[in-house]
């Protein structure tokens, strides 16, 4: 995880204009509500290309199932030769909770110790591990709607983490105190509503990752100073910032920069205030790991 913080922030430290080429994912969506997803990028420093194809079908995990499956192809720039495979889950995993780490390092309060897990698959367990490597976490206030999963996973991580684990029976009780909030489901409806958050909150929004779906109630976006991983992705697929405002084309209005934006320019955050990551995920995160993974080898 610490290796793919590094990662992550070498990525976007990159021009974004010069360096990168990362298309809107195209998405087909199947009659039983799962997603078949394509993801293309290209890395023009790294020399490499690829996609990362996935498929999501969120009642897996009632199946003891991963929700996201699939498989991402690495190739050179050069000549169109395939240089490397990957597992996607894995890769997602990782992935997306250093990038909301990185994020958390640069937003949050430096002394933020109090974290709250809203959700417990998978993101919820990279991300604990995420989380305590850029700010000193003592406690964790976890809660989801299935209680059962709850005491699960406040058992089995307490077992890796010298933290103080806590299950909670309410979202509201659960993020009340909490300095750092990371909304992990994939929940269609608001979850989290204004009045509970420290004013000086950070949050990471990962789950909701389509135009109609959301984590956070309309107050919360007003609220905060937003960022971004892509502008562009933001305004077609962030169902947090499109519901709020009801129109795609304002969204923009919302964001106060991007990832390249907040390590380039250290005067755009203000950490007093309350701060909010709306991920989505880059196919550009998954090549780069992908690039980091073939050079390990190589």
């Amino acid at each position: 995880m610490s290796e793919c913080i590094a990662v992550m922030r070498n990525l976007f430290s990159l021009d974004p204009e010069k360096d990168l080429i990362n298309p809107l994912r195209p998405k087909m969506m199947m009659p039983n509500g799962g997603i078949l997803g394509m993801m293309p990028a290209y890395i023009r420093p790294y020399g490499v290309m690829g996609i990362k194809v996935i498929s999501i079908y969120q009642q897996n995990n009632e199946k003891g199932l991963s929700s996201h499956q699939g498989i991402i192809h690495l190739f050179d720039a050069e000549n169109g030769m395939l240089l490397l495979s990957l597992d996607a889950d894995e890769v997602t995993a990782i992935r997306t909770a250093a990038v909301s780490a990185l994020m958390t390092g640069l937003l949050a309060e430096d002394g933020a110790e109090t974290l709250c897990l809203i959700g417990t698959g998978t993101q919820a367990i990279t991300h604990l591990e995420a989380i305590s490597l850029v700010r000193p976490i003592k406690r964790v206030q976890v809660w989801s709607k299935n209680p059962a999963n709850v005491e699960r996973f406040v058992k089995e991580q307490s077992a890796y983490h010298d933290v103080e684990l806590i299950a909670y029976q309410s979202a509201e009780a659960a993020v009340r105190e909490a300095d750092i909030v990371c909304t992990l489901t994939s929940s269609a409806e608001p979850l989290v509503f204004n009045p509970w958050l420290k004013a000086n909150v950070h949050i990471n929004a990962v789950g909701a990752s389509t135009p109609n779906y959301r984590e956070l109630a309309p107050e919360i976006i007003f609220d905060s100073d937003v960022f971004v991983d892509n502008y562009e992705s933001a305004s077609n697929e962030a169902g947090d910032l499109i519901l709020a405002v009801g129109d795609k084309t304002k969204v923009k209005s919302l964001i106060k920069g991007d990832i390249h934006e907040v390590l380039t320019k250290p005067g755009l955050v203000n950490k007093s205030r309350k701060t909010l990551f709306k991920s989505l995920g880059l196919a550009i995160e998954d090549i780069a790991v992908a690039y980091y993974c073939w050079q390990k080898t190589t």
